[in-house]
């Protein structure tokens, strides 16, 4: 899911995801609505929020199935919104709280840029 038309036609061209749409992360029901009907009501396995907006806790975890993931990666998450928003709801799902730093992340990126022209592309065309 991207916030931005543009966004949402740079991650198609890559090719990495099954599914890529536009939504306000902002709008839980909504996109819980279109995962729902992209996934058959199967949801994500998966969600990854890194986002720098505020309240799209319960978008991620309305997103997730129960027994699913959610990592959050963003200093604008309210871990008390996310966990009293999952509880309320009566979901399932593992929280986990990312923090910019796993070992060797540095030389993982650079192996990622090497092997993927997609994405060195798309990262020349934003920082160069």
């Amino acid at each position: 899911m991207c916030h931005s038309q543009k966004s949402t036609e740079r991650l198609k061209k890559l090719g990495f995801c099954d599914v890529v749409f536009s939504a306000n992360a902002q709008a839980p029901t909504e996109v819980m609505n279109k995962v729902a009907e992209y996934t058959n009501g199967q949801m994500a396995d998966i969600t990854i929020n890194n986002v720098n907006v505020p309240d799209t806790e319960m978008t991620s975890i309305l997103s997730t199935k129960n027994t699913g993931l959610v990592y959050f990666f963003s200093m604008a998450t309210s871990f008390t919104k996310a966990a009293l928003g999952a509880e309320g709801v009566g979901s399932d799902v593992t929280m986990i709280i990312g923090n910019g730093y796993t070992k060797g992340h540095a030389d993982i990126t650079l192996q990622l840029l090497r092997e993927s022209e997609a994405l060195r592309n798309i990262f020349t065309e934003l920082y160069a």
